[in-house]
C-alpha cells in the first residue's frame, strides 16, 4: 500500500523511518538488551516478555512506514531486533489465533474455528511446556483461548475485558518484583480492538480518544486499494450485508471512512503508549539483559481497504501482522521477508528459547536462527490461514482458505459466485486483480489449488469442500 501526506505529497520510506527513529530515541528502553552476555547458551536461562495487542494490522506502525499513525515504543523494539514484514495469522479472528499460539496447530485441528468455541481432545499448551522448562508463566490480560488458562499451565490476571491501564499496572508491578525462576510474562493488550465499538458509535471500553477532525485534509487519506475489486467471491459482500452490526459501513461516505483511520490509528497509538510503559520498565529492571521480548498482535484489521472494516476476509490487511523479536544476541535494525506463521511460529520460537523441545504436535518453525543470522530462509514454500464467517453460538457461516507462496496468494471460498482469488502480490499488493479469472494464469491457479490440496491432507482438514474438489 502506498501513503500519501496530509499535502498530497508521497513521503518515502527512507524520510519517513528517518523521523520515526528519531523519535522512538525518546523511549527509555533504547539500551539494547544484548549489552550483556546472557543467552539460550548461557547457564542462566533468558526471560521471556510476550507482548501482544488486538486487531493491529502490520501496516499500522510508524517504522512499517505509514505516516498516519506514530507508535514510537514498537518502533524502538524493532530498532534493536528484527521485524517480520510477511507475518500471517492462522486465522484473522482473536478466539482461533489465540488458540493456535498455545497449541502450535490449525484451527481446524484443535476445533475452535470461531470465537465461542471449546477446544477439542487434549494438546500440549504453550504454558506448561514452559512450565516443564522451569518457568514461571504469567498471564496478564485478554486470553480468549478456547480452554482456561490455568490448564494451559497459566497464572496471572486473565481478563478479556479489563482495562488496557490496568494490564500495564499488573506487568509494572511484575517487572519490578524478584523472580527466583526465569520468567515467562505475557501481556495481552485489548486495543486496537476498541475499534469495533468506534465502527457501532458506542463508548469505548479503553476510554475516549477524541473527536476526530471534521476537515478531510486532517484526516487520513482513503487506502489506494479502497474500491470494491471486480471479480470478487459474493460471499464475501454477502456476509457484509447480512451482519450490518459487525459491518455497519454499507452507508459511510470519504468523510466516515477516513474518520474512522484516524480514530483506528489513535487507538493503535493508545496502545503504544501502555507497551511502552511495560517495556521502559524492562529496561530499568535487572532482567533487561537477560529478556527476549516477542512483539505481536492476533489479528488484522480491514482499514477501509476494499470498504471493509472488521476482521475475517482473508485480505493482507487482515490476514498479516506485526511481528518483532529482540533480545540478547540479535542484532537490531532488521527486516525479515520470509513467510511466517504466527500461530504456528511464535510457540516454537518461545520454546527454542527457553530450551525447551518442541513435541511433534506443533507444525511451526522456530525463528530463532534466522533472528541470529545464522540462516537466510525458512525453506518454506507457503503459510496457510483459514477463516469462517461467524458471530459464536449465534451464528456460523461460510469459510475460507488462503495459501500465501513467496509471489502470489491464493484463496478460496467454500460457496457463492466466483469463490477463488489469485493475487501476484509482488505486483499487486493491494489485491485488486483477481487472476483467478485470466485464462493465462491457469496453470498458477492450478499449482496452487494443488498446494492447498495437499495441505488440506497432510493437516486432515476434511470440513472445507473446496480444497478436496
Amino acid at each position: 500500500m502506498k501513503y500519501i501526506s496530509r499535502d498530497k505529497k508521497q513521503v518515502t520510506r527512507r524520510d519517513f523511518l528517518g523521523s520515526a527513529v528519531a523519535a522512538a530515541g525518546a523511549i527509555t528502553l533504547m539500551t539494547p538488551m544484548s549489552k550483556g552476555t546472557a543467552s539460550v547458551c548461557s547457564d542462566t536461562k533468558p526471560n521471556i516478555l510476550m507482548v501482544m495487542t488486538d486487531q493491529q494490522t502490520a501496516s499500522a506502525l510508524s517504522c512499517a512506514g505509514n505516516p498516519y499513525v506514530h507508535t514510537p515504543a514498537l518502533d524502538a523494539l524493532a530498532a534493536r531486533g528484527v521485524r517480520f514484514e510477511r507475518a500471517y495469522v492462522t486465522q484473522p479472528l482473536c478466539m482461533p489465533c489465540r488458540s493456535s499460539l498455545q497449541t502450535g496447530r490449525y484451527p481446524h485441528e484443535i476445533g475452535v474455528l470461531c470465537n465461542g468455541m471449546d477446544m477439542r481432545g487434549e494438546f500440549p499448551m504453550l504454558g506448561s511446556l514452559m512450565a516443564d522448562a522451569g518457568y514461571e508463566n504469567t498471564y496478564i490480560g485478554k486470553w480468549h483461548v478456547g480452554t482456561s488458562f490455568e490448564k494451559a499451565g497459566y497464572t496471572g490476571e486473565a481478563s478479556d475485558f479489563r482495562p488496557d491501564d490496568r494490564k500495564t499496572q499488573v506487568a509494572v508491578s511484575f517487572l519490578r518484583g524478584i523472580h527466583e525462576k526465569p520468567f515467562f510474562l505475557t501481556v495481552s493488550f485489548m486495543n486496537p480492538h476498541n475499534v469495533c465499538q468506534l465502527a457501532r458509535g458506542q463508548n469505548l471500553p479503553d476510554g475516549p480518544i477524541g473527536a476526530a477532525p471534521e476537515n478531510l485534509d486532517a484526516l487520513p487519506s482513503l487506502p489506494d486499494n479502497f474500491a470494491l475489486p471486480d471479480h470478487e467471491p459474493s460471499v464475501i459482500r454477502e456476509e457484509q450485508g447480512k451482519h450490518p452490526e459487525i459491518y455497519p459501513t454499507a452507508t459511510w461516505g470519504e468523510l466516515q471512512w477516513r474518520q474512522y483511520l484516524w480514530g483506528y490509528y489513535r487507538l493503535v497509538e493508545k496502545v503504544d503508549a501502555e507497551v511502552g510503559m511495560v517495556l521502559e520498565t524492562l529496561g530499568k529492571s535487572k532482567y533487561a539483559d537477560n529478556t527476549f521480548v516477542v512483539f505481536a498482535s492476533d489479528h488484522g484489521e480491514g482499514i477501509a481497504m476494499h470498504h471493509w472494516n472488521q476482521k475475517q476476509v482473508l485480505y493482507d490487511p487482515c490476514t498479516r501482522v506485526p511481528l518483532i523479536l529482540a533480545g540478547p544476541g540479535i542484532a537490531g535494525q532488521q527486516v525479515c521477508s520470509e513467510l511466517v506463521s504466527t500461530g504456528l511460529d511464535i510457540p516454537m520460537t518461545l520454546l527454542e528459547l527457553a530450551g525447551k523441545e518442541a513435541p511433534s504436535s506443533m507444525r511451526g518453525r522456530s525463528l530463532y536462527a534466522l533472528a541470529l543470522k545464522k540462516v537466510t530462509t525458512l525453506d518454506r514454500p507457503y503459510v496457510v490461514a483459514e477463516t469462517m464467517f461467524a458471530r459464536g453460538d449465534e451464528y456460523k457461516g461460510p469459510q475460507g482458505r488462503m495459501l500465501r507462496t513467496d509471489r502470489y496468494k491464493y484463496c478460496v471460498y467454500e460457496r457463492g459466485d466466483q469463490p477463488e482469488q489469485l493475487f501476484d502480490m509482488h505486483a499487486d499488493p493491494g489485491e485488486t486483480n483477481n487472476l483467478a479469472v485470466n485464462n493465462e494464469c491457469r496453470n498458477t491457479l492450478s499449482q496452487h489449488r494443488q498446494m492447498l490440496q495437499q495441505w488440506a491432507v497432510e493437516t486432515s482438514d476434511t470440513d472445507f469442500p473446496y480444497v478436496h474438489s
